[in-house]
């Protein structure tokens, strides 16, 4: 059994269908990349994921269990006990600006995970990790933007996530900031952190993924391993898209 497996996940806002039958698997330690236009799903894809939406009908189960039952209304325990299982950083960072660095990773951790008392020491640690210990009493306008992208993955990683979803973390960032996420989210992928990330970037697609969707108009129109999409895909928008990028 996948460890995350996602079925037929239809999800509309008001009349117009943004995902259309969506279904694929995750083996732990995966890292998936979902390309596509503009548009076609992606980022509404991982907030149904972590209960961001609620989903119209289909299923998301993970290690067996099923948290969004198929045409039902997810249960709001279910729906955080999903959430609690996956951390999510954002394009836009969505740090709190009133909060100094360690702040903004101990205040969420603590509210989700009352009586907790490792949270200093793993602050610290996530810190140096990112590579932002100095940065831990600096406030978040002080901060480039690939510094506070890093905080804000070190931030998901405070809760010990099973799953780590990206949503186009660098599409902020210019190409030096981007280097710095992007070389954080490759030492994610050597550590074998399971990951689902929304990216633009092909080179990291091609490169620290094992498996690519590419989206389009709300369906998943092809998958396969970087070899294979990047090289002869079989869809002729897979093709199409790839050769505009390409051309940027």
């Amino acid at each position: 059994m996948a460890f995350l497996e996602v079925r037929q996940l239809e999800k509309s806002f008001d009349a117009l269908p943004v995902l259309r039958g969506v279904s694929f698997t995750v083996e732990r330690g995966d890292v998936i990349a979902v390309i596509g236009s503009s548009g076609s799903g992606k980022s509404t894809l991982l907030r149904c994921l972590i209960g961001l939406e609620t989903v119209d009908s289909g299923t998301v189960t993970i290690d067996g269990e099923t948290f969004i039952p198929e045409g039902q209304s997810p249960d709001p325990r279910r729906r955080k006990a999903l959430a609690g299982r996956m951390g999510m950083v954002f394009q836009n960072f969505n740090l709190f600006p009133h909060m100094t660095v360690r702040q903004n990773l101990l205040e969420p951790y603590r509210m989700t995970t009352p009586g907790a008392a490792d949270g200093e020491e793993k602050c610290r640690r996530l810190l140096e990790k990112v590579g932002l210990l100095d940065k831990a009493d600096v406030y978040p306008s002080k901060l480039s933007g690939g510094q506070k992208q890093r905080v804000a993955i070190a931030r998901a990683l405070m809760k010990s996530p099973e799953i780590m979803l990206f949503d186009e973390p660098t599409s902020a960032l210019d190409p030096l900031l981007t280097g710095e996420v992007l070389s954080i989210m490759r030492r994610l992928a050597e550590e074998h952190m399971t990951m689902l990330v929304v990216t633009h970037e092909m080179s990291f697609a091609q490169e620290a993924a094992s498996r690519v969707l590419f989206m389009k108009d709300g369906c998943i129109a092809e998958e396969g391993p970087p070899s294979e999409i990047f090289t002869r895909p079989r869809q002729p928008e897979t093709a199409a898209f790839l050769g505009s990028v390409s051309r940027r």
